[in-house]
């Protein structure tokens, strides 16, 4: 049987180690929400697109990244994923709920579109969303 002091040393260990990284996690999140709300943004660059259709996918993206629903319109098409990822886990080597593996699941569900073949460190909200689109309302 373990000593019951045991587990209390293990949650002190946790606290010390968990608290420092949520605090800089929020720290680096703060770019975000700290945001007016980017719809204006989108519907110029990608004019032919209504909002139900920005709205369906940027849900998908908070659904994948565990974000609340609101925040949705924070983000920006020119928001990088790996900036977000790393945002949200500043501690390189620090475990991750596989949000962009859960976010291309998501995305292959939704749009039959297979993003591991265009994945890279650069990849943006925007070129994701264009990839949903016809062909006639992608932007550039």
């Amino acid at each position: 049987m373990t000593h019951p002091g045991a587990w209390l040393t293990i949650l002190v260990i946790g606290v010390l180690i968990g608290l420092p990284v949520e605090i800089l996690r929020r720290r680096r999140l703060r770019i975000y929400w700290s945001r007016a709300c980017a719809g204006r943004e989108w519907r110029e660059v990608f004019p032919d697109a209504n909002k139900d259709e920005i709205g369906k996918f940027l849900q998908l993206f908070v659904d994948a990244f565990a974000f609340r629903g609101s925040r949705k319109l924070q983000f920006r098409p020119s928001d990088k994923f790996l900036d977000i990822y790393r945002a949200c886990y500043p501690v390189k080597g620090w475990p991750d709920s596989l949000e962009i593996e859960s976010f291309m699941l998501a995305v292959e569900e939704a749009y039959h579109i297979d993003l591991n073949r265009d994945w890279n460190p650069e990849t943006t909200l925007g070129k994701v969303f264009s990839m949903t689109l016809k062909p006639d309302q992608s932007a550039g």
